[in-house]
């Protein structure tokens, strides 16, 4: 499980670089047809960064849910 969300990490640092990169590239191109392209690839590096991003928020939420029920299993007994 750390494996994933260390892999999770990585992609969504990847695509939120990606997304700031492009959007630099879209605020500079010189041609309408540039900016159109340079968009359309930080719109793919925000899906990216946005999956990843709620993939780790759901899969530290489980990591912390199963924490708390291990611990309320322990007192009962």
């Amino acid at each position: 499980m750390a494996r994933l969300r260390r892999t999770l990490v990585v992609l969504a640092l990847v695509g939120w670089t990606g997304t700031a990169l492009s959007q630099l590239v879209v605020l500079r191109a010189n041609t309408q047809r540039e900016r159109i392209e340079w968009t359309e690839r930080r719109n793919r590096f925000l899906l990216l960064s946005s999956l990843s991003t709620n993939a780790l928020t759901a899969a530290t939420l489980y990591r912390y849910a199963r924490a708390v029920r291990r611990r309320g299993d322990s007192t009962v007994r």
